[in-house]
């Protein structure tokens, strides 16, 4: 919970903002997630993603509007996370670059007094399908609106919301943030 102070010449405000969604990215050389085990013959289906790209673990608390997708979409797009020439910095947008979406509801674990994990204050898992389902697509969308991305052919790639999921993530330059909205 984030708690800002006014402070005004006759008085003090409170507000708090509750936490609806965090995110750890990883900037990645290449990565994916199976989707789909193979069965029967059939190989394996991955979601992947290649040069220059982000690996972003998403967790929706309980309390989460379809409103933070937009914000969390932006950022994630927007912010300038890569090193180009000479310490200039780039976003995922400007690079261009594709993202891989992990569901990741582990993000939401607090240590409990007896040194166990515990798993709490996640939303539904219907909404968080939602959420999820939604971020992906705002993001197909901001990406789809860059000429710059379009002619590179960079992608949107994400995971199955609610599922155990394997992964492999090979990165470079590893550089990891955290971001809650």
């Amino acid at each position: 919970m984030i708690i800002f102070v006014c402070l005004s010449s006759s008085a003090v405000f409170h507000r708090s903002i509750r936490l609806q969604a965090r995110t750890v990215i990883q900037q990645c050389s290449h990565a994916k997630v199976k989707i789909k085990p193979a069965l029967d013959g059939t190989d394996a289906q991955w979601a992947e993603v290649g040069d220059f790209g982000l690996v972003v673990y998403v967790c929706f608390f309980h309390g989460a509007t379809e409103d933070v997708t937009h914000d969390m979409a932006n950022k994630l797009m927007t912010t300038r996370l890569f090193r180009k020439n000479a310490g200039h910095s780039v976003s995922l947008l400007d690079l261009p670059g594709s993202i891989l979406f992990v569901p990741q509801d582990s993000l939401l674990g607090k240590t409990a007094p007896n040194r166990r994990m515990q798993y709490i204050g996640g939303c539904e898992l219907w909404w968080g399908a939602q959420l999820f389902s939604n971020l992906v697509s705002v993001c197909r969308e901001l990406m789809s609106g860059s000429a710059k991305c379009t002619s590179a052919g960079v992608k949107v790639e994400h995971g199955l919301y609610g599922q155990k999921q394997e992964i492999s993530l090979t990165s470079v330059e590893p550089l990891t943030v955290l971001l809650e909205f």
